[in-house]
């Protein structure tokens, strides 16, 4: 008779297959949900489903290194992995965050720091001043940039995906969250340079993908 399942293993099966399923509805609403200026990407329909997966599986094996209890840290951990994945690649294409993507993530960040234990869950209140101080902190700093430069240095929906996230990681990871998001834009911005690609200070720089990565950085070193 085989041995019964590791509870560990099998949360890591579970969570990779609803990440196939979820990585493929990704797939159909970033590809129906902007105006279909940039034209079909059928590409993302492999990709993105396989990122779902990977991102369930390493949940649950995140969870477990972390010791922390099953299947709620994993699940709660790949749910804000397939958020940030969907945030990321309807902002790199259409240098868009709808607010339908990313006040959902606020509220889940919310049940999150409900649910979850310290110091991945915080409290409600904490979550909901994390939010709030967020999307204040980036909304000051595109104001006064704008005031001072003559001209937008963020995009609108930025400073709400700032103060979802920070529902997620809380208001003290926000300067991990910016300083990893600053470092990945330089280095993708040096290696398209690098590249050829001609970059200019009017060109237009997908934020909201590199917070999304600082977001799922500063969740994973917490």
């Amino acid at each position: 008779m085989p041995a019964p399942m590791a509870p560990e293993m099998a949360t890591a099966i579970a969570l990779g297959l609803i990440g196939l399923i979820t990585g493929w509805l990704a797939a159909l609403v970033s590809h129906r949900l902007p105006p279909l200026t940039l034209g079909p990407r059928p590409l993302r329909y492999r990709v993105m489903p396989v990122a779902g997966a990977i991102i369930g599986i390493v949940s649950a094996l995140w969870s477990q290194w972390q010791g922390l209890a099953p299947p709620w840290s994993a699940l709660f951990t790949a749910l804000l992995g397939w958020q940030l994945l969907l945030i990321a690649v309807v902002d790199a294409e259409n240098f868009w965050l709808p607010d339908i993507l990313t006040v959902p993530l606020g509220l889940t960040g919310i049940i999150a720091a409900i649910v979850l234990p310290y110091p991945l869950g915080q409290g409600w209140m904490m979550a909901v001043l994390s939010a709030l101080f967020g999307f204040s902190a980036l909304w000051l700093l595109a104001f006064l940039y704008r005031k001072l430069r003559g001209r937008s240095g963020l995009g609108g929906g930025d400073p709400i995906l700032f103060g979802m996230g920070a529902a997620w990681v809380g208001a003290l990871d926000l300067a991990i969250v910016l300083l990893v998001a600053s470092l990945s834009g330089l280095f993708v911005v040096l290696g398209l340079k690098l590249a050829g690609r001609n970059l200019d200070m009017h060109s237009k720089i997908p934020f909201g993908t590199y917070l999304a990565i600082g977001f799922a950085v500063a969740w994973l070193v917490v």
